[in-house]
């Protein structure tokens, strides 16, 4: 097999997976067309091709993706990490906040956490995730990437949390019980408990700010990523437990994305 027959394909899905397999930019492909695949990657861009086929989400399919310029492992015990998440993590990384503890709750595959870690070998960060499925996969991560200044914790929310942090950051659940249903097929491959925010989506957003406060140092930020049509409802929720300062950012497609409020 050559990479012209991948190409050939017109699979876009197929083209993105080799360019995993061979660590090479899209335009290597076109500029060697002619090249040969051994037999193992033919194998395996074959595998993924009928996992693509059947409906699988190509980031499992190519059992890794990139975050932030980090090659993470993903699979069904995480939450997929989407693109943008980084805009986040590139917010907090060139803020003028105090960064030397930093909290990620719902830490999932670990990409919020280990991207931070990796940037601000300074700071102390520490995941929390109900799954123990999903800390096993971001501790997978984090020993992949050989970083020392993140730790991956089972809590459900601050459980098992004493200690006080300059911020917390979350991308929890937060897609409501009529939208989950007519979710977009491939998205049932991913954890349920990574998707799903109670009847309104708001579940998870009441309990951590209603919690938070204790958790953050003085002048401590609090950090969201939230859905499209929550802005409102999770700026008043913050209000009412005297957060200060609320700001809003918008994603690359000018949704509401993310919501950063200062401890009162």
């Amino acid at each position: 097999m050559k990479i012209k027959d991948i190409i050939e394909r017109k699979n876009e899905d197929l083209i993105i997976a080799l360019t995993y397999l061979l660590d090479k930019p899209k335009s290597y492909l076109y500029l060697n067309p002619n090249q040969k695949l051994d037999s193992d990657l033919s194998k395996k861009i074959l595998e993924i091709e009928s996992k693509i086929e059947k409906g699988y989400p190509l980031q499992y399919a190519i059992g890794y993706w990139n975050f932030y310029n980090l090659k993470l492992k993903v699979d069904q015990r995480a939450l997929i990490p989407r693109f943008e998440t980084e805009i986040i993590i590139d917010y907090i990384i060139k803020s003028n906040y105090n960064k030397e503890k930093i909290l990620d709750v719902g830490s999932g595959s670990g990409a919020i956490s280990l991207s931070l870690a990796y940037n601000l070998p300074n700071s102390e960060i520490v995941g929390l995730d109900i799954s123990r499925e999903a800390i096993d996969l971001s501790n997978e991560n984090k020993n992949n990437l050989s970083l020392p200044n993140v730790e991956f914790k089972i809590s459900d929310l601050f459980d098992n949390i004493e200690e006080k942090f300059d911020i917390i950051i979350s991308n929890p659940p937060y897609i409501n019980k009529k939208d989950y249903l007519n979710l977009d097929e491939k998205l049932y491959y991913e954890p349920k408990n990574a998707l799903y925010g109670g009847e309104d989506g708001l579940y998870f957003y009441r309990k951590i700010i209603s919690e938070a406060n204790k958790f953050l140092k003085e002048d401590g930020h609090l950090i969201f990523e939230i859905g499209y049509d929550q802005k409102n409802e999770i700026n008043k929720l913050l209000v009412k437990s005297d957060f200060k300062n609320i700001e809003n950012l918008k994603d690359f497609n000018d949704f509401d994305r993310f919501v950063i409020a200062k401890k009162g």
